[in-house]
């Protein structure tokens, strides 16, 4: 009897052993990823991703919507509402009352004070103002730089849910730039006790839909529901990131072996291998990279040879675009004329760049270089073994208008740097540049363009100076063994009274209200200057004595710099700078629909020259929704993740 009863057990045991794993089974995702070396939110690295909507949150964050710009839209989070001061500076914002962290402390206005104050901090090292708005607040700047207390930062917590940041210019889109990584709140009390490793998964308490679990750098993040999370969250309750790193593979196979429940289309191989397969065609998706144009740009460099704005246009206007998108890049891109392309309503307003060979040769010879005659060599820089796209190009010139530039392989340290900053090593030619997005901003409108007023159009003679102010003076300031005596100040008291009158002349003629406004803000240069004498008076060893030196010293090389720079921009350059301003304080909606007027300026220079826009490719797991497409600078990338979902 009991031996029949035994197997009858064990019979129905081995039934619901079946049964039991389907109906509790966890939703389980795993996707590709950028490898994490630290969870901190602030530093702009690819970690940002995560931290914006995922692990972290803050008062605004993004929303899926086909219909805006990026397939995106910024919406309150922790805000509940908000007012804005008839001038635009002083934004009051009530906080929603039931979001916790995941230690179930209430998230309150006081986290986000101290947390912007942690960031703009002089103490927190690299973190970089020109990519936050936490910029915009008022004195960030001042109080990064150390000429400021930390706790003149335009942020304070009125009561426990109610924010009030004040702004050094009226801004009406604040909000929209406060839904990126680097403006999430951090856990006070974890980071103080625990101030250089807070960020680790064990010590980390974070505010987001989602906590890491664990994490194995180079190898993978596992993230988990954070079960005090109030708000929306879809039915995903483990997400497995494995990183894309050297030497693993985490494409198309690991899709078909259903390791990944999503992979990235790398390659016109890759393509053309996914639509020659019926079950992968059906698993493939497309869209458009509208929030960054690829191209190339004049090389960031002192060699005057293509400073003539005739050059630039004949180079710009004889590439066919359409034979580099179909049959170099094996229809992986759509042509760029534009900044911005015709899918969204700036780029229908934009001119295009035509091609036309016969205008390029009339060009080349206004400008005493008749069927490129005459021309010094110029050169198209890269890294790497080679890049079609480069070489593409360059048989363009070659062919069309008779230029023979020729391709030189650069290290890619210097590549990266030369991009991004101006250096001697280089002469006159020609990189690969890809202008973003960063976020929602109306100054992020020009996708980078804007680089022309900042790095591009001055003389050569202000270029080698400025070069010279930035990295050579510069650095001689910073391992200066000077700031010990008194008299070590002599020279910086004279030089500070001259440039801050020769500041107020300038400030006298310059003849637009913003521009005056922006060279007017406080603190002032005078302001700031004499803070750091009085910190250097008050200072109580020769270590602090040297390092409030070094500050002030650097402080009058940037207003002395600044003056320079100003007198050094031609009357066009300043009329772009004027429109930028303009743009820049408008509201949103205001600036999409005259963004095109600034747009056209900067793109009518031809020093930065639209290509074409990547489609971003990729596989996905049908029975997988909910994918939010990243398209910023650092994009394509996936996040958000809380609004994914897995279907049974």
């Amino acid at each position: 009897m009991w031996k029949r009863f035994f197997i009858f057990f064990v019979a129905v045991s081995f039934i619901f052993a079946g049964c039991g794993p389907k109906k509790g089974r966890i939703k389980t995702v795993s996707l590709p990823f950028l490898d994490i070396s630290s969870f901190h939110p602030a530093y702009w690295q690819s970690q940002h991703i995560l931290a914006q909507g995922t692990i972290f949150e803050g008062l605004f964050g993004y929303e899926p919507d086909p219909k805006n710009l990026g397939g995106l839209k910024v919406v309150p989070v922790i805000a509940e509402s908000w007012k804005i001061s008839d001038d635009g500076k002083v934004w009051t914002i009530k906080l929603r009352k039931d979001k916790k962290w995941s230690n179930g402390d209430p998230v309150t206005a006081k986290d986000f004070e101290w947390s912007y104050k942690y960031y703009c901090d002089p103490e927190l090292k690299d973190i970089p103002l020109w990519a936050s708005p936490l910029g915009n607040l008022k004195n960030a700047w001042a109080v990064k730089a150390g000429g400021v207390p930390v706790d003149q930062l335009g942020v304070k917590a009125l009561d426990d849910y109610t924010l009030q940041l004040t702004l050094a210019d009226p801004d009406y889109n604040i909000h929209l730039g406060l839904a990126a990584g680097g403006v999430v709140p951090v856990h006070r009390k974890s980071v103080e006790s625990n101030p250089q490793d807070w960020w680790k998964p064990e010590k980390l308490v974070c505010n987001g839909p989602y906590i890491v679990k664990e994490w194995t750098q180079g190898k993978d993040c596992v993230l988990v529901k954070n079960t005090n999370y109030v708000g929306y969250c879809g039915n995903v309750e483990k997400i497995v990131l494995k990183f894309m790193v050297a030497g693993l593979e985490l494409g198309i196979q690991s899709f078909q072996s259903k390791e990944l429940d999503f992979a990235w289309i790398n390659n016109v191989g890759q393509y053309n291998y996914v639509l020659s397969k019926p079950e992968l065609k059906a698993a493939f998706h497309e869209d458009i990279s509208d929030l960054m144009f690829a191209g190339y740009e004049i090389a960031r460099c002192l060699d005057p040879a293509l400073d003539d704005i005739r050059l630039r246009e004949a180079f710009a206007i004889s590439i066919d675009r359409e034979t580099l998108v179909n049959k170099i890049m094996g229809n992986r891109a759509v042509p760029g004329y534009k900044i911005w392309d015709d899918s969204s309503p700036i780029g229908k307003k934009l001119k295009p760049i035509k091609f036309d060979v016969n205008r390029a040769k009339k060009l080349l010879a206004e400008a005493g270089y008749p069927d490129g005659k005459g021309l010094p060599q110029l050169k198209f820089y890269i890294t790497g073994a080679s890049d079609p796209v480069a070489e593409y190009i360059v048989n363009e010139w070659k062919k069309n208008i008779n230029v023979d530039v020729k391709i030189e392989n650069l290290e890619s340290g210097l590549y990266w740097m030369s991009v991004w900053t101006t250096t001697p090593k280089l002469s006159a030619g020609f990189m690969r540049f890809g202008g973003p997005m960063n976020r929602f901003s109306t100054g992020d409108l020009t996708k980078n363009a804007s680089h022309v007023l900042w790095n591009f159009d001055f003389p050569a003679e202000f270029r080698k100076l400025r070069y010279e102010m930035d990295f050579e003076q510069r650095n001689a300031i910073r391992t200066s063994e000077k700031g010990k005596n008194r008299s070590d100040w002599d020279e910086l008291l004279i030089k500070s009274k001259k440039l801050w009158e020769e500041r107020k002349k300038i400030i006298a003629s310059e003849p637009h209200r913003l521009w005056k406004e922006e060279m007017s803000r406080k603190p002032t240069f005078e302001e700031q200057f004499e803070t750091i004498w009085q910190n250097w008076q008050n200072a109580k060893n020769d270590r602090d004595r040297q390092m409030w030196w070094r500050t002030g010293a650097e402080l009058v090389l940037s207003e002395e710099y600044s003056q320079l720079e100003y007198k050094a921009r031609s009357p066009h350059h300043k009329e772009m700078y004027r429109a930028n301003l303009e743009l820049m304080r408008m509201p949103w909606e205001k600036a999409v629909a005259n963004a095109h007027k600034v747009i056209q300026m900067f793109q009518d220079t031809y020093y930065m020259v639209p290509l074409y826009f990547d489609k971003i490719q990729y596989l996905q797991n049908p029975k997988l929704s909910g994918v939010v497409l990243y398209k910023f600078s650092w994009g394509p990338q996936i996040f958000n993740f809380k609004y994914l979902n897995l279907a049974d």
